[in-house]
């Protein structure tokens, strides 16, 4: 074989190794979205197919390597055109399951740009490219299909970076949008909370601290996104060198402003300093005690010791680690729920319940309610009780607070990156005791 040809099949090999790059940083992009079942199925068998064709084609070029003969060269050739097809068709597999994934995104309205419209063209052209792999038998033919397969794949990579990316952005966008919208409610409940002489020197810099969080370097990434540098209007690659750019910078600023994490952690810490000025929600701390007296409806909740005493009432008891020791005396119609939830009717007594996971609600007069441990109550109707040292009155039944709206909403809208940062004890397991109350 002669120097000139073994020269040009070497430059292939560089351009096929050249494909072989961008697919990968194709697939990674892709990545990012979940695959419906029975697309993944097709997508994972094209894959170990684009694989073996990829050994194969290494195994032919290793043999070509090592002898330069005609057979090796025609071998090689064939693996080539193998390797081709395959990765047009992981290509196509790949390009489809991303036109299912933006669906939902360019439906309601959070896509930069319909990319299903540009996926549709691309597939177009790599379907004809099969006809241009099944005849090349040149070096020029190879040389203009592999350029035209890598040309594409640099539109497919870059396009479908930005449209994840900008669809990411989007939904920041709303995010921040519902978030200022809350930050609103909170102001509304500490210009409240001022006006009757509470100290909210701590909720204030709290609120501070979250509305920084949320507007850190937003803007930055928003004006990024409004240029789109190195794309057009409808998210077609224009300037390959420009789009990099634009998509690295946007990504860098992208990591360091979007910490969803710390705004939540914020506003689970302002929820909790509300409830410190909330009549009817308690905090227990592992060394805090609640006593507490009224009529009316009390949800305790936690890792705890708790004894009741109530009359013409309803007992609610929900045991969730299954470890509680419950001890019942006095009138009640016992009922097992389905959920395995005790509940007494008509319940006229006392009860000591006891558990590393529990939750008990008491409805009715005369409530008398002491507990000890790790956990919240909401005691509501009339009364007064005393957590952690503080007296503070029960919260109106009719009353609807402000701070119950927006925590409603957190827990509607902010659920993206929440923690439970629940503690549960380590105790060993006992025998639930119940014991029948006395008619």
């Amino acid at each position: 074989m002669s120097g000139n040809m073994h020269t040009k099949m070497i430059a292939i090999l560089m351009k096929i190794a050249s494909i072989m790059l961008v697919l990968g940083m194709f697939a990674t992009a892709v990545a990012y979205a979940e695959t419906p079942g029975e697309q993944k199925d097709q997508l994972i068998e094209a894959q170990e197919s684009f694989q073996d064709s990829q050994e194969k084609f290494h195994d032919a070029k290793d043999r070509f390597e090592s002898e330069r003969s005609l057979q090796n060269t025609e071998e090689l050739k064939e693996a080539l055109r193998n390797f081709l097809n395959h990765t047009i068709e992981y290509t196509i597999k790949r390009l489809e399951t991303l036109q299912i994934q933006a669906e939902g995104p360019e439906e309601n309205g959070l896509a930069p740009f319909i990319i299903s419209d540009n996926i549709d063209d691309y597939i177009g052209q790599l379907e004809d490219m099969r006809d241009d792999v099944a005849a090349a038998e040149t070096e020029e033919d190879f040389n203009a299909v592999i350029k035209e397969i890598r040309d594409t794949w640099q539109h497919v990579d870059l396009e479908s970076r930005y449209f994840i990316e900008g669809t990411l952005n989007n939904k920041v966008d709303v995010f921040n949008n519902r978030s200022d919208s809350i930050a609103i409610r909170i102001q509304a409940e500490i210009d409240r909370l001022d006006e009757v002489g509470e100290d909210t020197k701590d909720l204030k810099k709290l609120l501070d601290d979250y509305e920084k969080a949320l507007n850190a370097s937003h803007d930055d990434v928003t004006e990024l996104f409004d240029n789109h540098n190195g794309f057009n209007d409808e998210g077609e690659l224009q300037n390959a060198g420009e789009a990099r750019a634009f998509l690295a910078d946007a990504s860098s600023k992208m990591r360091s402003s979007y910490n969803m994490r710390e705004t939540n952690s914020l506003l689970r810490q302002i929820f909790e300093e509300l409830k410190e000025h909330r009549p009817g929600s308690v905090s227990l701390s592992s060394t805090g005690a609640l006593a507490a007296q009224g009529n009316g409806k009390a949800t305790i909740s936690g890792n705890l010791d708790i004894k009741i005493n109530a009359k013409d009432g309803i007992l609610i008891i929900k045991d969730y680690d299954e470890d509680a020791v419950i001890e019942i005396e006095g009138k009640g119609i016992k009922e097992m729920l389905d959920d395995g939830t005790i509940k007494y009717e008509g319940f006229d007594g006392s009860a000591t319940i006891k558990g590393s996971s529990i939750t008990v609600v008491i409805t009715g007069d005369n409530i008398e309610l002491n507990a000890e441990g790790t956990g919240s109550a909401v005691l509501r109707g009339h009364g007064s009780y005393n957590a952690n040292g503080n007296q503070n009155m029960w919260a109106e039944q009719v009353r609807a607070r402000i701070t119950a709206q927006v925590q409603s909403q957190f827990s509607e809208e902010h659920r993206v990156q929440q923690q439970n940062n629940s503690e549960s004890g380590n105790q060993t397991k006992t025998r639930n005791q119940t014991h029948t109350p006395k008619s």
